[in-house]
């Protein structure tokens, strides 16, 4: 019996398939790259163009993906919602909640990327993958590559990318996990990131080693309430109305309005404030789409979802789309929450500011989220008031209050500062804190048990006997991932968001393309699928730690690439000239933190933030997946699935 003859398994025709491909584009990348179009219309108080990208293509895709899920067929026993409650826990951790949502507070409509990405990341993964992956007898990734290529490298190397991409997912997760429960207990912030770190280790042990007890998706039934009840608390304190997801509309004119008045105060600059509907003005178009493609198609190939929840040891073959059609309507539910979020924390924020904060009587509060890390004032961290103020009596310009360019906060930091700097109640802010703590105790054990399974599936059922549990080695695996994600939660200089969409590219250039094909093209071979993970892993890899950890001399390899202009490319030129005659210690300091800054902007391919590579690696992982497998095309080509 072929793959293809699974009784009961969804079989979505061809021709619903590139309709649902089309509509997907349509509503995921080509509405929203439309934006500067379409923001000329208003529609329920909104610019068309935010309200598509914020809460419109999000309702369309659902719909999308439930029509998709009745057409396609299917049939199996009634799970109920738990399952697709557990699914939806496991891809909303707590980068979601405070990163993504620091992220649309710094960003404006620029910062809807990621959240979008997710939202389309899942409908792609019920239109593209959930009808076929589910009829490969396997848990894992791993398990599919080895089945599907018969080949013990294209399986060793696709286990090496999902390491590697989950390692970043689970950072981002820790470390926004941590900044929640920074804020719960006032401590300093390695000290969450162990604890949090602990918590993780031990649910996933236990999850590992007891019998699971099935709670049918309650835990993000609490996530999903606690972020809902601070959003509507800080709505309700700021003066927004109960329902913030229909008042979103008035909320932008109110914030509009605030940055209005903040400027003919002298509270604030033009450069300090965040249109938050104007498109385009932070990221370009092509890094909007990148970004919103990196995490999308990274959600598709993520192995802790496809392992736990796509495999047929997870799920029947009929109920696969539908599982994920149901899952992707609650993670939808928080999405659309998190624009109203970001707009109220930003309008609470500023309320504060707007009555005048004198730098001789700055709040403790500002200290606090000073000290904790969440905030630079006056490019000072420090939880004493005295410090704070003689800093900012040396800021030029200064008029004797605090203005908005005063203060520079980190992009996850806001998130949970906000509440305590408008003045709301700490007992509110609370449900969401907890929330956070909770996602990412949830998708930090998922992340860590899709790799363990991976690891371990091929080894233990090469005789043919399934074995329950993990073995040590595989133990050693998920321990090795902990850690190094902890570390690098603990060390990483860029905010979780963007954290959590560079381990989403790498595993869209690493495993997209091979799996894609893998899935819907019968010529597909293990020539080819090496082809495409190496090509598309290795154009990320270079990219990722080029920009990241090595620009002064990625500059100077690639710097032919760069969109760096003359002037940019020459001042680059003189500061490393200026480091290499410094003599003093102090110099060379000085002369390093230069380079630094300048190398930091140019330092790119086109100007492509190191995420939005995505548009470049994945479509080579195609065309080397496509030339090889023609290349080294044998008679024994794995047979397609029957539709």
């Amino acid at each position: 019996m072929g793959l293809g003859d699974i009784a009961g398994a969804s079989r979505p025709s061809g021709r619903l398939l590139l309709a649902s491909l089309l509509l997907w584009l349509l509503l995921a990348v080509a509405l929203p790259l439309c934006a500067l179009t379409l923001n000329v219309v208003r529609f329920a108080g909104f610019p068309l163009g935010f309200w598509i990208a914020a809460q419109g293509a999000i309702i369309g895709l659902v719909a999308l993906v439930a029509v998709y899920a009745w057409r396609a067929g299917g049939t199996s026993a009634r799970e109920g919602f738990g399952p697709a409650l557990v699914f939806a826990g496991e891809c909303v951790g707590a980068v979601v909640l405070l990163g993504f949502t620091g992220y649309i507070a710094a960003m404006g409509y620029d910062g809807l990327a990621l959240p979008l990405g997710m939202v389309a990341g899942i409908a792609l993964l019920a239109i593209l993958v959930a009808p076929r992956f589910v009829l490969y007898p396997v848990q894992s990734i791993s398990g599919f590559f080895a089945l599907r290529y018969g080949s013990t490298l294209a399986r060793r190397l696709a286990f090496l990318i999902a390491f590697a991409g989950t390692g970043l997912l689970l950072a981002a997760d820790i470390r926004a996990g941590s900044l929640a429960f920074q804020s719960l207990a006032d401590l300093a912030l390695p000290q969450a990131i162990l604890i949090l770190t602990l918590a993780i280790t031990a649910v996933w042990l236990l999850s590992a080693l007891l019998p699971p007890k099935k709670i049918d998706g309650l835990g993000f039934l609490a996530i999903c309430a606690g972020l809902l009840a601070t959003l509507i608390a800080i709505a309700l304190v700021t003066g927004g109305s109960a329902l913030p997801h229909l008042s979103l509309g008035a909320a932008l004119k109110s914030h509009a309005d605030l940055n209005q008045k903040l400027i003919i105060n002298r509270l604030s600059n033009v450069e300090s404030l965040t249109p938050m509907t104007s498109p385009f003005l932070l990221l370009s178009m092509k890094n909007f789409a990148g970004l919103l493609l990196a995490v999308a198609l990274g959600i598709v190939a993520a192995p802790h979802l496809l392992g736990r929840h796509m495999s047929q040891s997870a799920v029947a073959p009929g109920a696969a789309v539908k599982r994920t059609a149901a899952a992707l309507f609650a993670v939808a539910i928080i999405i659309a929450s998190l624009p109203p979020l970001a707009v109220y924390s930003r309008i609470g924020f500023e309320q504060a500011m707007s009555k005048g904060i004198e730098i001789a009587d700055i709040p403790q509060s500002l200290a606090e989220a000073s000290a904790l890390g969440w905030v630079k004032v006056c490019d000072r961290n420090s939880d004493a008031t005295a410090d704070l103020t003689a800093a900012c009596q040396k800021a030029s310009g200064q008029r004797g209050f605090v203005r908005l360019q005063d203060l520079a906060f980190t992009t996850d930091g806001f998130v949970v500062a906000a509440p305590k700097l408008s003045g709301l109640d700490p007992w509110l802010a609370y449900p969401l804190l907890l929330g956070a703590v909770l996602a990412s105790i949830l998708a930090g054990n998922a992340l860590v048990s899709g790799i363990v399974v991976a690891d371990s599936e091929v080894r233990l059922t090469r005789d043919g006997d399934r074995r329950s549990g993990v073995d040590f080695r595989s133990a050693t695996v998920g321990g090795f991932l902990i850690v190094a994600g902890a570390l690098v939660a603990l060390y990483a200089a860029i905010g979780t968001g963007l954290l959590a969409a560079e381990g989403f590219a790498v595993l869209a250039a690493g495993l997209f393309p091979a799996l894609v094909l893998g899935l819907h093209w019968r010529h597909m071979n293990k020539a080819g699928a090496i082809a495409a993970m190496t090509v598309g892993i290795a154009i990320t890899g270079i990219y990722l730690l080029g920009v990241n950890l090595w620009p002064v001399e990625f500059f100077n390899l690639t710097g032919q690439l760069s969109d760096a202009q003359p002037e940019a490319a020459k001042r680059f030129a003189d500061l490393q000239a200026a480091l290499a005659a410094a003599t003093t210690p102090e110099a060379q300091a000085a002369a390093h933190a230069a380079l630094a800054r300048q190398v930091t902007a140019i330092a790119n391919w086109g100007g492509l933030k190191p995420a939005a590579i995505t548009l470049v690696s994945v479509p080579a992982g195609f065309v080397a997946g496509l030339l090889f497998s023609l290349l080294f095309r044998t008679r024994r080509a794995a047979a397609p699935a029957k539709a």
